[in-house]
C-alpha cells in the first residue's frame, strides 16, 4: 500500500533570489557607506571647515562600514577604531557617525550574532561619548542617551528580523523540497506497481501467443510490433521512474531522461517502423550527423520527431512523409511535410497538445517552431540554434 505523500507546506514569504545574492555580495553595505560619505561631503557639519585629520577619519569610518559585507571582522573593528579616532580628533558631530549602524545591521542579517552583540553596545557607548559634550543640560543629555539607544536598538532589531526571515525562507524551501521528493517517490512506486507490471504482463502474454500461433506472417508481425513497443515503453518508463526517484529534483536536467535513452538516429528509425506499420513511408534527408549535436538540440529534435510522426500517423494521407534536416552556420532547420488525409480539416496550422509541448522545448533553447497547412499539405518547420 502506498503511503500518502505529505502535503506541500505553504510557501513562506522569502526574498527573491537576486535579493539574497545581492545581500551576500556585500554590495548593500558598500552602497550605504558610499552614500554616507558623499552626503557628508555635500552637506558638511555646521561648525565650519574640517581639519585634514577630521576628513581622513570621516572617510575611514565610511570605508570600514562599506567593507562590513565582505569582510565583517575588519569592517566591524575598523568602524570601532575610527569612532574612537573621531572622538579624539573632533568635537563636531558628523553625518558619518551614522555609518556605525551598517555593521550592526549587516552582522545581524548574516547571523553573525557575536560581532553584532559586541558592536552594538560598543558603538552606543562611543556615540554617547561623542555627543554628550555637545549637550549642556541634564535633560538634553538624557534625551541624547535615549535617542542613541533607540537608534542602536532599531539597527539591532532590523538585522535580527532580516536574518529570521531569511532562515524561515530556507526552512520552507527545505520542507517543500522534502515534500516534493516524497511525492516523486510515491509516484515512482505507483508507476512500478501498476503501469510497469501491467505492461510487462502484456509483453509476456504476447510472447506466449506468438509461440502458439501457426504460419500466419501478418499475426506474427503484429505480435512482434506489440512486443517491441511494449519493451520500449517499459524502458522509457524505467527512465521516468529513475528520474522521479532521484534525490534532488533540481538536477533532473543533468541526468538521463527517457529522451536521452535513444540516439536521434534510433528515434528516427523507430518512427519509420511505426509509420511503416500504418502503411506510411518516412523519407529522411539530412546533411548532418544528428547524434553529434549538442545534447539540448538532440533531445529537442528527438521530441519533435516523435510528436511530428505521431501526428502523421493520425492525419497523414497517401503519399510519402518527409523529414529534411539541414545545418547552416549555427542553426539547424528541420522540416516535416505530409499530405493530409482526404476530408481532413486543415485547422489553420494549429498545434495539438503534443506539438505544443515540443514547441515549448524548442522555444526553451531559443528556437522557433511554426506549422502551416495549405493545398492539402501539412508543413512543420523548426529552427534550433546550435551552441556548444
Amino acid at each position: 500500500m502506498t503511503e500518502p505523500a505529505p502535503a506541500t507546506p505553504r510557501p513562506a514569504r522569502r526574498f527573491p533570489r537576486w535579493v539574497a545574492r545581492l545581500g551576500r555580495s556585500g554590495v548593500p553595505e558598500a552602497i550605504v557607506g558610499l552614500f554616507a560619505y558623499m552626503y557628508n561631503e555635500a552637506f558638511p557639519s555646521i561648525d565650519g571647515n574640517r581639519t585634514l585629520a577630521e576628513a581622513i577619519v570621516d572617510f575611514l569610518l565610511c570605508f570600514f562600514a562599506a567593507l562590513t559585507g565582505r569582510w565583517p571582522r575588519v569592517g566591524t573593528l575598523g568602524v570601532a577604531a575610527t569612532l574612537i579616532a573621531q572622538v579624539l580628533v573632533s568635537d563636531k558631530l558628523s553625518v558619518t557617525v551614522f555609518a556605525m549602524f551598517v555593521p550592526i545591521v549587516s552582522n545581524g542579517a548574516h547571523g553573525r550574532t557575536v560581532l553584532r552583540d559586541i558592536a552594538a553596545p560598543l558603538y552606543f557607548a562611543l556615540a554617547i561619548v561623542k555627543t554628550m559634550p555637545l549637550n549642556d543640560t541634564l535633560g538634553d543629555q538624557l534625551q541624547t542617551v535615549i535617542i542613541w539607544a533607540v537608534l542602536v536598538g532599531l539597527a539591532w532589531g532590523t538585522g535580527r528580523t532580516i536574518h529570521r526571515l531569511r532562515r524561515e525562507g530556507q526552512e520552507q524551501a527545505e520542507l517543500r523540497t522534502a515534500a516534493l521528493r516524497s511525492q516523486r517517490r510515491s509516484i515512482a512506486r505507483d508507476l512500478h506497481d501498476t503501469v510497469s507490471h501491467a505492461t510487462t504482463t502484456m509483453i509476456m502474454r504476447a510472447e506466449q501467443i506468438k509461440l502458439r500461433v501457426g504460419d500466419d506472417p501478418q499475426l506474427t508481425e503484429d505480435l512482434d510490433f506489440i512486443i517491441a513497443t511494449g519493451r520500449r515503453s517499459v524502458r522509457d518508463l524505467r527512465g521516468m521512474m529513475e528520474t522521479l526517484r532521484r534525490n534532488d529534483p533540481e538536477l533532473d536536467l543533468e541526468q538521463n531522461t527517457p529522451w536521452r535513452l535513444l540516439t536521434v538516429t534510433d528515434v528516427i528509425a523507430e518512427r519509420q517502423a511505426e509509420l511503416a506499420a500504418h502503411g506510411l513511408t518516412l523519407q529522411v534527408t539530412s546533411d548532418a550527423d544528428l547524434d553529434s549535436l549538442p545534447s539540448s538540440v538532440r533531445e529537442t529534435l528527438a521530441k519533435l520527431v516523435v510528436e511530428a510522426t505521431s501526428n502523421m500517423v493520425k492525419h497523414a494521407g497517401k503519399g510519402p512523409c518527409r523529414l529534411i534536416v539541414e545545418v547552416q552556420d549555427d542553426t539547424l532547420e528541420a522540416v516535416f511535410t505530409n499530405r493530409l488525409r482526404a476530408g481532413h480539416r486543415q485547422d489553420g496550422g494549429r498545434l495539438g497538445l503534443g506539438l505544443v509541448g515540443a514547441a515549448e522545448r524548442v522555444r526553451a533553447i531559443g528556437g522557433e517552431l511554426e506549422a502551416t497547412a495549405a493545398s492539402g499539405t501539412w508543413i512543420l518547420r523548426a529552427q534550433l540554434p546550435i551552441g556548444e
